[in-house]
């Protein structure tokens, strides 16, 4: 395997953050998911206490981050706010980085993240939301807002926030080829693993019959809440997601 010293998956969220988390875990590399680190069971794939700390160090500007003692590498936030990203490349030198992106179906990310984005929010914010649910939603908030610029989910905005963010990573990384490997999202399921392990230089990792993971369980709820709350006519769509029921 090549030499590295923390591996960060910076593709903004809904870009197969938990897919690819689990595939670098399938091939030795132990990444955090939103503070959950791949192995341990979390339904969510999250850690709050985890990723509490996490914001907490980061707003402090304190980037020699917990977490990194105890795993290879992030995904998803903190590690795909670019300002941050910047930081974690200069504190955590030689380390290796992937964006896995879907140029060529931005209109569907823009639906995927407001099913998400909107159907957590009802979830933890609830009325039935815990103390806890509570807080890691403001923690999401404000990873959102450091991320694309607002957490408040505004399809226009944040197309324009998902095209900024692939200039600047192509920008970043202009001369850095080999720390930095750039998947469209559709080519993961066919040859998602086998290009990890070549840009990581483990194909001896690889087992035959292993497929890239399809790591998705936890929309679940959100997607439904956000179904639901759509069906019941509490919310409207801004990326043209249409009711089940009228």
């Amino acid at each position: 395997m090549v030499e590295f010293n923390k591996v960060f998956m910076i593709g903004l969220p809904r870009c197969a953050t938990v897919s690819t988390s689990d595939a670098l875990g399938m091939l030795g590399i132990r990444t955090a998911h939103l503070g959950r680190i791949y192995g341990e069971h979390s339904v969510e794939h999250n850690n709050p206490k985890r990723l509490t700390r996490i914001y907490d160090q980061i707003a402090a500007g304190d980037f020699d981050l917990d977490i990194l003692r105890e795993c290879d590498g992030l995904a998803d936030y903190p590690a795909c706010s670019f300002q941050v990203l910047q930081q974690l490349d200069q504190h955590y030198p030689g380390s290796l980085f992937i964006n896995v992106r879907r140029d060529q179906e931005i209109d569907r990310w823009l639906q995927s993240v407001e099913r998400q984005f909107i159907g957590l929010q009802l979830i933890k914010q609830g009325k039935t939301a815990s103390d806890e649910e509570k807080n890691f939603m403001k923690v999401m908030l404000a990873f959102r807002e450091m991320t694309f610029g607002q957490s408040r989910f505004d399809a226009d905005a944040y197309r324009s926030a998902y095209l900024d963010y692939q200039a600047a990573i192509d920008t970043h990384f202009m001369n850095r080829g080999a720390h930095l490997l750039q998947v469209d999202i559709q080519t993961l399921e066919s040859h998602g693993l086998e290009l990890l392990a070549d840009f990581l230089d483990c194909r001896d990792q690889l087992e035959i019959g292993n497929r890239f993971p399809n790591s998705n369980h936890h929309s679940k709820r959100p997607s439904e809440a956000f179904m639901l709350a759509l069906d019941e006519g509490r919310i409207q769509s801004q990326t043209g997601i249409v009711a089940v029921r009228c």
